[in-house]
């Protein structure tokens, strides 16, 4: 019987993204965009660009929730660490997550915007750890020093 995986409260890593968080976050961006494609007149280019946006905007939620189920498969078979394919499902859900947010950020100011809905900067607390020893507090091969 396999163990099932529910939405966080704080959002704090793409590992934690679920296929709950895409829904409303979906919603809210269609609305934003039919908004949009209304305020256009017919017929017109920028109607025509509002409608292509519209579309992929709603392709990309498509695709990060695609991604995220096959990802919480990989989670409850506990094969999250394994490189390859899973890498990058989970590297695909961060930037998509990325990429949706950024565009409800357009419409921040918007009373069904939510604050939960921003870019995360790493994928889990391992690869935050690694990050952190990248910086200049690390040293590396230089020490404090510039580079030669």
């Amino acid at each position: 019987m396999a163990r099932e995986r529910r939405p966080v409260e704080l959002l704090e890593f793409s590992d934690d993204l679920h296929t709950d968080d895409v829904t409303p976050l979906q919603r809210f961006l269609a609305a934003r965009m039919r908004e949009l494609v209304e305020a256009q007149p017919e017929g017109t280019s920028a109607r025509f660009a509002a409608e292509r946006l519209a579309q992929i905007t709603a392709a990309d939620c498509v695709f990060l929730s695609d991604v995220l189920v096959a990802w919480e498969e990989i989670v409850l078979e506990g094969r999250n660490d394994e490189p390859g394919w899973t890498q990058r499902m989970r590297q695909d859900a961060m930037l998509w997550w990325r990429r949706l947010c950024d565009t409800a950020a357009r419409f921040s100011d918007h009373p069904d915007h939510r604050s939960r809905w921003r870019p995360l900067k790493f994928m889990n607390l391992a690869h935050a750890e690694f990050m952190d020893g990248l910086t200049d507090r690390a040293g590396g091969v230089y020490g404090d020093g510039a580079h030669p």
